[in-house]
């Protein structure tokens, strides 16, 4: 006989399993609410905190979006503060010329004339100047102009050979 044939006609046996079998049912049943109760909180759970992410990441992004939008406005604010009005404008004209001595430069005469832009919130101040002068000291000038005023630009330049000295004439318009 076998030893599972003696455990099934057992009396004992029939008797725990009778006892058994509704804590077997109870326990089969938790299990399928336990699985039920974890999907029911779950899933909107994980739902929930999808959208918390998506909203996070738009919050980053606007946040990055004003710390750039506010350093640019102080990049603003400080070209604009470092602009020549009207009145600093003949001094601008004497600090070129300063500028063009050190560099060994001669500007024989420098003509200024003033735009209103459509804007109104400013003017355009050009400059109208011949440079001669030896060509690494005209380079050198027109590099330190630029580099000393970052708002001014030129607006057009040309380029003659001197007859009278050596070296070259530049033609400039800057403007600001």
């Amino acid at each position: 006989m076998n030893s599972f044939q003696i455990i099934q006609g057992s009396k004992t046996t029939i008797r725990i399993s009778k006892y058994l079998s509704p804590l077997f049912i109870v326990t089969v049943l938790a299990g399928l609410s336990s699985v039920g109760m974890f999907a029911f909180i779950f899933y909107p759970a994980q739902d929930r905190f999808q959208h918390i992410t998506a909203l996070n990441q738009t919050s980053l992004h606007t946040q990055t979006t004003m710390q750039t939008a506010r350093q640019t406005q102080t990049i603003l604010s400080t070209m604009w503060n470092a602009l020549p009005d009207s009145a600093e404008f003949t001094d601008l004209s004497l600090d070129i010329a300063d500028l063009a001595k050190q560099n060994h430069v001669q500007i024989p005469g420098m003509g200024y004339d003033f735009k209103p832009l459509p804007h109104k919130l400013a003017t355009k101040g050009t400059f109208a100047f011949e440079a001669a002068g030896p060509y690494e000291a005209i380079r050198k000038f027109i590099f330190e102009l630029e580099q000393r005023w970052p708002y001014l630009f030129i607006e057009k330049l040309s380029v003659e050979t001197s007859k009278k000295q050596k070296g070259v004439i530049f033609k400039l318009k800057v403007s600001t």
